[in-house]
């Protein structure tokens, strides 16, 4: 009797075994899709950080560049005030304004201009990304096709004696939304006063998400006393 019950107890550890092995690899199975799980919770809240932070850092981007803009405008606004106090007419002080502006007014259309450097393709395409920043920091003036062409026009564009002469000479994308009005305040020529304007495009991806519209309205000014009238008289040409 004890050998037959020995017996009957070595035949029931292979069932007891496999029960054993069962819970632990259920135990297993549980456990590795609580870590899929957990991996594919992570990756979610993941995403959506990287976008709030991408959506934060483009609304920083944007608001700076309105501060510059706005700072553009204000010295526009003192480029048109100072052409107003010595005597130049209305036209001299908005092409004084425009040419101010030009930061704020977009990619140039006239002339025709594709700003292609040569030597940068070539350095870009056999430099390593480290030394093409070692390179570029380097230089002490970058260089920059488009400000020696823009250089030469501007002075004729100033010379321009009506409005198609000086837009085929040369233009910008967002010039037209520059606009300038210079006001005398006072007696015997006092202040002029000068307000810049423009309708500043928000260029910036998913700007939407902070601002309803595509464009700002930023104003700009600026005051000097009036000269002029003391020696010219005014014509408002």
């Amino acid at each position: 009797m004890p050998r037959y019950y020995r017996t009957g107890v070595s035949r029931s550890r292979p069932a007891r075994a496999d029960r054993f092995f069962r819970k632990r690899s259920a135990l297993a199975a549980s456990r590795i899709q609580d870590t899929r799980r957990r991996d594919g919770q992570s990756l979610i809240e993941a995403c959506l950080a990287i976008v709030l932070i991408c959506l934060i850092f483009m609304g920083m981007v944007q608001i700076s560049q309105l501060f510059a803009a706005r700072e553009i405008l204000d010295y526009a606004a003192g480029r048109s005030v100072r052409a107003k106090t010595v005597g130049l007419n209305s036209w001299m002080v908005k092409k004084c304004a425009m040419v101010a502006a030009i930061p704020n007014a977009g990619r140039i259309e006239e002339p025709a201009f594709t700003n292609i450097d040569l030597t940068l393709q070539a350095q870009v395409s056999t430099l390593s990304p480290g030394a093409l920043w070692d390179w570029v920091l380097s230089e002490a003036t970058p260089p920059n096709l488009q400000f020696p062409l823009e250089n030469a026009r501007i002075p004729f564009f100033l010379g321009a004696e009506d409005v198609p002469d000086a837009f085929v000479l040369l233009d910008y994308e967002d010039w037209d939304s520059v606009d300038t009005d210079v006001t005398a305040t006072g007696l015997d020529g006092g202040m002029l006063n000068a307000l810049t304007s423009q309708a500043y495009p928000l260029r910036m991806p998913m700007h939407r998400a902070f601002y309803a519209d595509d464009e700002v309205e930023l104003h700009g000014e600026a005051s000097m006393e009036n000269h002029y009238p003391l020696y010219l008289e005014d014509w408002d040409l």
